[in-house]
């Protein structure tokens, strides 16, 4: 083996360490910036005696789970807790079947739900609540990109 060859060898060995090192390096950075706080907008109806707001990314993102806030309160202010609560994700301008998460308590007259919205557009999110035998439903407005 030659000291030339040897070299290059060597070197090459080097320069494959020091890119996958910096690939790792980058990869845990973009971790960090997914994971910063997302601006958030809470829309508020009064259905009947019931108010239920939304809080929900203000830019929800195409195929990416958002979180999304259902607070449902009567109209002197106090929590409604005990109902069942779930979401319709509904596009108007398409014809498919809507993605409809439940909803889970979290005390409060708060209630949590996953979301996933799988196309580009204007989406309808329906809060459907039910409370002693009574539905409740508020129809909001989400852009999604």
């Amino acid at each position: 083996m030659t000291k030339e060859y040897s070299f290059r060898r060597s070197l090459a060995g080097r320069t494959l360490t020091s890119l996958a090192l910096v690939l790792v390096l980058l990869s845990g950075c973009s971790g960090t910036a997914s994971s910063a706080t997302k601006e958030t907008m809470t829309q508020k109806q009064q259905v009947d005696r019931m108010v239920i707001a939304l809080e929900a990314p203000a830019k929800p993102r195409l195929l990416t789970q958002e979180d999304m806030v259902v607070t449902l309160t009567d109209t002197a202010g106090k929590p409604v807790d005990g109902a069942q609560v779930w979401l319709g994700l509904v596009m108007p301008t398409m014809q498919h079947s809507p993605n409809e998460p439940d909803a889970a308590s979290a005390g409060q007259g708060r209630y949590t739900a996953r979301t996933l919205f799988t196309m580009a557009g204007t989406w309808n999110i329906e809060v459907h609540a039910t409370v002693q035998g009574q539905e409740y439903i508020a129809i909001f407005h989400a852009p999604v990109a």
